[in-house]
């Protein structure tokens, strides 16, 4: 080979190598840098499998339960406040009187930001789970057997006054992605709650089920509008003060959450997410091989995350990833992984400035740097 061919062929094998690893760079995304990791933060509750002999109650496959195993509370369980994150452990039950069923109780404990060390905790009762909310001003929004504004110290603040709610049934259990708003299932109807007031302004007195808030109103996968459009599955509908806007229908759905106060991910189909505005105009829609769950969005609106898993043959979880996205590019920005592997989903938050990721467990819990 004479030394013009040598060179070509040396130029563009450099150049097919360049080629190969900007494609690599861009499929993989840059890893965070972890600030800290903590745990155990709580006393686990031993779980297992229960079976009934002849000698009596047997538990097999004994562990500490990392309150990992349900996908809705994985954003509902710790949030940054100000220079804290807070989360809620639930560390077993007990037998209250006047009452017949054991309540669940939990431990709030509020970490330091900087360092990860406890600096303040409390206990709390329960009937079923507790979700907490971030506030835009700093406070913590607790919701268990009543709903509370707490300070980042976990000191009380306000009490919400639900005695105006005839039904039982009411519920809290979503916020606006920038932290003004609470969604208020009045069964029947909605109102949304201001997290500084704790005031209510009434929607609607029809009876809804909402999936995700902003600070007008909500989202709900559950109103189908088969009557128009008989052969689709999956509807997005927004209601607001001035009714029902039929916002997304196709072939599947899932359920819908807030980015922004106008932007909002469908989950779609499989080949990825679907981006709307509350006009129902599509956005974008995101790539991604593989299931995914939604996994929390900043504040300020610029950043997102999903949950990328693979799972067993028996459909348990396998491995989890989380991809931070950008809102303005839609383009991947990060990827991290848990230092254990959850049961369904592991816990994320991100700070209200989208600069920092908390991600884990009571277990295990690291928080991230963000690129």
């Amino acid at each position: 080979m004479d030394l013009r061919n040598y060179l070509i062929t040396l130029l563009s094998a450099s150049f097919l190598s360049l080629i190969f690893t900007a494609t690599v760079s861009a499929q993989k995304p840059p890893k965070p840098t972890r600030l800290w990791s903590k745990g155990p933060l709580t006393k686990g509750e031993v779980v297992g499998s229960f079976s009934v002999g002849s000698d009596g109650v047997h538990l097999s496959n004994p562990h500490i339960d990392s309150q990992t195993g349900s996908i809705f509370s994985a954003t509902r369980s710790i949030a940054f406040v100000g220079d804290r994150i807070i989360l809620a452990s639930r560390t077993g039950s007990r037998n209250v009187p006047g009452k017949q069923v054991p309540q669940s109780v939990y431990q709030l404990i509020s970490l330091d930001v900087a360092t990860g060390t406890i600096k303040d905790s409390r206990e709390l009762l329960a009937f079923a789970s507790v979700q907490i909310f971030g506030t835009n001003d700093a406070h913590v929004i607790v919701i268990g057997r009543e709903t509370m504004r707490l300070t980042p110290d976990l000191k009380n603040d306000e009490l919400f006054d639900e005695s105006a709610t005839k039904s039982k049934s009411a519920r809290v259990e979503n916020a606006s992605p920038d932290g003004s708003t609470l969604g208020y299932e009045t069964m029947p109807g909605f109102s949304l709650l201001d997290t500084r007031t704790l005031r209510t302004t009434q929607i609607t007195t029809v009876p809804s089920v909402s999936s995700s808030v902003n600070s007008k109103g909500f989202l709900t996968d559950n109103v189908h509008w088969t009557g128009q459009f008989p052969k689709d599955l999956g509807f997005v509908t927004y209601t607001d003060a001035s009714g029902q806007h039929l916002l997304y229908h196709g072939p599947c759905g899932g359920r819908p959450e807030f980015l922004t106060d106008t932007l909002i991910l469908e989950p779609g189909c499989k080949t990825g997410p679907i981006i709307l505005d509350t006009n129902g105009q599509v956005i974008k829609t995101i790539e991604v091989n593989g299931n995914f769950s939604f996994a929390g969005v900043s504040q300020n609106g610029k950043r997102f995350a999903l949950q990328l898993r693979e799972s067993h043959s028996d459909g348990s979880l396998k491995k989890e990833r989380f991809v931070i996205y950008s809102v303005e590019t839609w383009e991947p920005l990060a990827e991290v992984s848990p230092d254990q592997v959850a049961e369904g989903q592991s816990w994320t938050a991100f700070s209200p400035d989208g600069s920092m990721f908390a991600l884990g467990s009571p277990l295990k819990l690291g928080l991230y740097r963000l690129p």
